[in-house]
């Protein structure tokens, strides 16, 4: 798998992007020094390699089974995930096909889709296999509302054509005290960045599995200059997890301007939180917005030795 597709998205944009430069963005499987502290008693270990985040919260969530049936309509054969300028794959029953490295797309054209996105519900209708964004020409379709979805620079959701519930597990958003500010800061601190209060741009509890645990997802973000860098720019975007009484931090992207010479800026947020492969677990959207360009990727929490991995990809820009 590749572990640098948001890299990937933001250079396939710089291309076509003036002044657009390097940045440094940091997935799952990147180690970056450890950091220790502790949260109500739990020891906290920060790494951003593998993964694993959490929070101390815990419900008591009845384990929910998905299956194909579900609201009534006309679905994708295969449950086809689109943006509105691309497709991203889709689930075959036991793994993620890319659009990219499929010879076509599992649609006719007329299909219902159901929008995932924060805080909406709807469903559309797309058309037939076609090339959009250019000058990329991704393989996608045209969403009839794709409006629903979100715009530039995010949230930004995704579309899914098929009929299951897309989130039958707590998703919540929630206020901080200044507890995750604090994670944040000590995050950036490892990046080369002092930021004492960093602004928390979306926080998120949810239980991805449906298992009584509850993750925290974090989107901390300041940039001053449209996406041109500009030096104490910032966006990092991490999940926290309990594990095995541990709480511990999964880096899903970060942006940190220390020097805007050559520099890149990516601003990060959670698109949705939702069930794509009609297994009863969710699923992280996560967006990356850069100048003139955006992109989208599906991360899974794969398992507690893997934590979350991203599979699916789709980025555009101008």
């Amino acid at each position: 798998m590749r572990r640098a597709l948001l890299l990937a998205i933001a250079l396939a944009v710089a291309a076509c992007s003036p002044d657009a430069g390097e940045t440094t963005t940091t997935l799952a499987g990147t180690s970056v020094p450890a950091a220790t502290s502790t949260t109500d008693g739990v020891a906290t270990t920060t790494t951003s390699p593998t993964t694993t985040t959490a929070e101390g919260t815990t419900t008591t969530t009845e384990t929910t089974t998905t299956t194909t049936e579900g609201l009534e309509g006309n679905w994708a054969f295969q449950p086809l995930i689109v943006t509105g300028f691309g497709a991203l794959g889709w689930w075959d029953g036991s793994e993620w096909i890319l659009a990219d490295d499929a010879g076509g797309l599992p649609v006719v054209g007329g299909e219902d889709y159901q929008i995932a996105a924060i805080n909406l519900q709807a469903i559309t209708t797309g058309g037939p296999q076609e090339f959009v964004c250019e000058p990329l020409f991704n393989r996608g379709v045209v969403l009839e509302n794709d409006h629903l979805l979100g715009e530039w620079p995010g949230p930004y959701g995704v579309a899914i054509s098929a009929p299951w519930e897309l989130q039958p597990h707590l998703f919540q958003a929630f206020e901080d005290d200044g507890t995750y500010a604090a994670f944040a800061s000590a995050l950036l601190a490892e990046r080369g960045l002092v930021v004492p209060s960093p602004i928390i741009k979306q926080l998120f509890r949810t239980d991805l599995e449906g298992d009584g645990t509850n993750e925290v997802l974090v989107v901390a973000e300041e940039i001053t200059g449209s996406f041109l860098p500009v030096e104490g720019d910032y966006s990092i975007i991490f999940l926290r997890k309990v594990v095995e009484a541990e709480v511990q931090t999964a880096v899903l992207g970060d942006s940190v301007i220390t020097d805007p010479e050559g520099s890149f800026v990516i601003g990060f947020s959670v698109g949705a939180v939702a069930d794509l492969s009609g297994d009863g677990k969710m699923e992280i959207v996560v967006n990356s917005a850069f100048f003139e360009g955006l992109g989208v990727e599906v991360w899974e929490y794969v398992d507690d030795d893997v934590g979350p991995f991203p599979f699916l990809q789709a980025g555009c820009g101008s």
